[in-house]
């Protein structure tokens, strides 16, 4: 047997190993500074005698050392080893610090606290990107799984498991366990954590938010059948809920008038934790309740914020808190009855002036209003709040009669419709005037007049029909219904300049009573203007709202506030009803808008040749100033733009993301 030379042993050797990889060292400039090509496969005793090592797959002993039975066999490690094994190290230790982090982030995010830098490692491996290679399988994989809908590894079985499912999201909630099928949970935050609010970080001073939160809890929260803030401290509301904190602080800044510049900080602050929780799971009472008193006060997020509030209450169930309530006799759930009844105050308020059809349409969710008053739980200002419930309900049903405004009359045969609701709101008022306590320690003797406010509105509301498509003559069959609407808006203004409650609780009442006195008010100017004295003269249309401008002015309250935005645009429409208002204000736009030609053209024959010219905030002309009735709450009227100015600034600072 010829002894093999060396290079053929070598060679042998060389096929019977792969080729080693070649991993590059590269440094911050990404150029290669070194290659390391061998791997040791080889123990060290063959080594040592320089011969062949036939090490098998699982490791040592090789061949050799197993038949000798030598116990020192091993394989040292050579450079690329290390690197390798402290590079896997690296990896597993950077992505479970990226797991903790990612935790930590959800939960600081869930409790509203403010967003933790990002990690340093993160942006190390951002820029290795181009110079490390493409992930293993089972690394993509991972990755991949990140994307898609989380999951619950081991889901808690309810009793409904044992029942045929009552609904087809929990037939998928069992095949696929995913968690956005399933109710959320409440994310209530840990009570021995420290406050991390807007507040401490400075953006208010303590003695402001303290003052700002004596405001609403000792006078506003009533206004909201005191389920607003149920909290006697500012360092509790801080603890329980940072959004709460947040509208509320807003609410009261909105009506006090030495908080204007404050009012700034705390809206941008209920938006920014608005639009952090719109995607979260996770809600608690506190969380609806923030959303329900900002929908109730702030105008200009009421839509926005009522409309995702509802379906986000439906979704953690306390749409179904009503018949909880009775069955359970909780607390909680009663806290929820209450919260829900407010959310559908709102729903129905938002359908009214907006002439859209409101997001609850289920009469069972709120018709069984008398059983929560029969609960031993039920208080005084469940007795408020299930009135308006009841009223809202006649109001939804008057909505559904008419429909949207198509610029249609309503056909004659209503009329016997009209006198049913008539008689449904007369026996609402008085069966709620004696029920309805006659004082309230904090808003005064409101709870009973405050139903006679709205039982004129509501009125105005059923009345106010009559006029669509009524261009020129109100038929005869409806001139004492067209009457009667006109009654019920004078009613409305008179009742606000005349009771001493009712006059000051201007700076308190929610938004859709401002919005529907500026429509009342509207409402008689129109009416006057275009139909004169066969139904309302202008001379008493032009004294109520000069008075209830004056008053406006008289009152206390913020820059922001509603019926301060109102006072100019209720100046312009006087302006308007005087005798040579209209004229005036024609000839001022002739000049501003055509100087050089006044004397060449008349009023006349620029009006002729392009009378898009005086087109008004509502549409109609300046000359005839209104020809169709186009005003809130069922003729598409916004009270917002009475003052164009003033609201156009307060847009400037609080842009306002709704699309109406």
């Amino acid at each position: 047997m010829s002894k093999r030379n060396g290079s053929t042993a070598t060679q042998e050797y060389e096929g019977s190993v792969p080729p080693p990889k070649r991993v590059a060292i590269t440094s911050n400039s990404e150029h290669p500074v070194a290659h390391i090509s061998r791997h040791i496969r080889a123990c060290t005793t063959c080594r040592k005698h320089k011969i062949k090592c036939f090490m098998d797959d699982a490791g040592p002993p090789c061949r050799r050392c197993k038949e000798k039975k030598l116990s020192n066999c091993a394989v040292s490690k050579n450079l690329q080893t290390i690197i390798d094994e402290k590079t896997e190290l690296s990896e597993a230790m950077l992505s479970d610090l990226d797991q903790v982090y990612t935790a930590v982030k959800e939960m600081r995010s869930i409790m509203g606290l403010p967003e933790l830098p990002p990690l340093q490692t993160s942006r190390m491996n951002k820029r290795k990107d181009s110079s490390v290679p493409p992930p293993q399988e089972s690394t993509a994989l991972q990755l991949e799984d990140n994307y898609g809908p989380s999951c619950d590894n081991s889901p808690k079985l309810t009793p409904e498991d044992d029942r045929l499912p009552h609904a087809p999201i929990h037939s998928l909630y069992t095949l696929t366990r995913m968690r956005a099928l399933r109710s959320p949970g409440s994310g209530n935050e840990n009570p021995s954590q420290a406050i991390n609010d807007f507040i401490s970080q400075g953006q208010i001073s303590l003695a402001d938010a303290e003052r700002l939160f004596c405001v609403y809890r000792d006078r506003l929260d009533g206004f909201i059948y005191s389920i607003g803030c149920p909290y006697k401290t500012l360092e509790q509301l801080r603890r329980k809920s940072s959004i709460l904190c947040a509208a509320t602080l807003t609410i009261a800044a909105l009506h006090d008038p030495a908080a204007d510049k404050v009012y700034g900080i705390c809206n941008s602050e209920l938006r920014r934790l608005t639009e952090k929780s719109m995607l979260q799971r996770q809600g608690d009472r506190d969380y609806f309740r923030a959303l329900s008193i900002a929908s109730y006060w702030l105008s200009d997020l009421s839509w926005t914020l009522s409309g995702h509030a509802i379906r986000r209450a439906a979704e953690c169930n306390i749409h179904n808190s009503y018949s909880l309530a009775i069955k359970d006799k909780s607390e909680e759930a009663m806290d929820s009855a209450r919260i829900w009844s407010i959310l559908y105050i709102c729903d129905q308020h938002l359908a009214i002036l907006y002439d859209r059809p409101a997001i609850i349409q289920d009469d069972w969710l709120t018709q069984d209003w008398e059983g929560i008053l029969n609960c031993p739980l039920a208080t005084d200002q469940d007795e408020r709040l299930m009135s308006q419930v009841e009223l809202m309900g006649i109001l939804r049903n008057i909505r559904r009669l008419f429909g949207p405004d198509k610029g249609e009359e309503i056909p004659r045969l209503y009329l016997s419709q009209i006198g049913h609701y008539h008689r449904q709101l007369d026996q609402w008022i008085t069966k709620w005037t004696d029920r309805l306590p006659e004082g309230h320690p904090n808003i005064g003797a409101f709870p009973r007049k405050g139903a006679l406010f709205h039982f004129h509105l509501a009125q105005l509301y059923l009345y106010s029909h009559v006029f669509r498509g009524q261009s020129n003559q109100i038929p005869s069959h409806f001139l004492d219904t067209a009457s009667m609407a006109v009654t019920s808006a004078s009613a409305i203004i008179d009742i606000l300049l005349t009771d001493p409650d009712l006059s000051t609780s201007i700076v308190g009442i929610p938004s859709y009573l401002l919005s529907m006195t500026a429509f009342a008010a509207m409402f008689l100017a129109k009416v006057s203007h275009k139909y004169g004295d066969n139904l309302f003269r202008r001379d008493q249309a032009l004294d109520q709202i000069t008075r209830l401008i004056s008053h406006f002015r008289s009152l206390s309250m913020g820059k922001w506030h509603l019926a301060n935005l109102m006072i100019r645009g209720l100046e312009t429409v006087t302006s308007l009803l005087t005798s040579h208002g209209v004229q005036d204000k024609v000839q001022n736009a002739i000049s501003s808008m055509m100087p050089g030609n006044e004397a060449n053209q008349s009023l006349e024959d620029v009006y002729n040749t392009n009378p898009d010219m005086f087109t008004g905030m509502d549409g109609t002309t300046i000359p005839t100033w209104d020809t169709t009735f186009g005003l809130s709450p069922i003729f598409g009227f916004d009270p917002s733009f009475l003052d164009v100015d003033g609201y156009m600034q307060s847009m400037a600072i609080f842009p306002n993301t709704e699309g109406t």
